[in-house]
């Protein structure tokens, strides 16, 4: 199994599964990921209330956009993944590129993806 590849995304949202954790709007989140082995990479997740609905491998289908989109190198984002480095201080930094509603990037995301199963789950996606 390749890193980003649909059996990845599969893996990782299966880990989160689709309860909602919290009360908030249907969102679509978009990663590009940089200086992989594949080159630049992108994944995107649908999320109803903190659940996942869906983790595909792949940009968004063309007319199609995101709620938040994050763009980070790959390193950067292990590093996150496996709460080695705050997202707060990423993003200061300029490690990390927050675009779209940055709000909810902060004050939904950022919460959700330290609690269980998304702390886990985002450790496991770096094995």
């Amino acid at each position: 199994m390749g890193r980003y590849d649909q059996a990845w995304c599969d893996e990782l949202g299966a880990s989160v599964g689709g309860d909602a954790l919290l009360e908030s709007a249907p969102m679509r989140l978009l990663y590009v990921v940089s200086d992989t082995e594949d080159g630049k990479v992108a994944f995107h997740l649908e999320l109803d209330g903190g659940g996942v609905v869906s983790v595909t491998a792949g940009k968004l289908p063309r007319g199609e956009k995101a709620d938040v989109t994050v763009t980070a190198k790959e390193a950067v984002l292990s590093q996150l993944w496996q709460g080695d480095q705050r997202r707060d201080v990423a993003f200061m930094r300029g490690d990390l590129k927050i675009e779209g509603a940055y709000p909810r990037w902060l004050d939904e995301l950022v919460p959700l993806f330290e609690k269980e199963p998304w702390s886990t789950a985002w450790k496991q996606a770096v094995r």
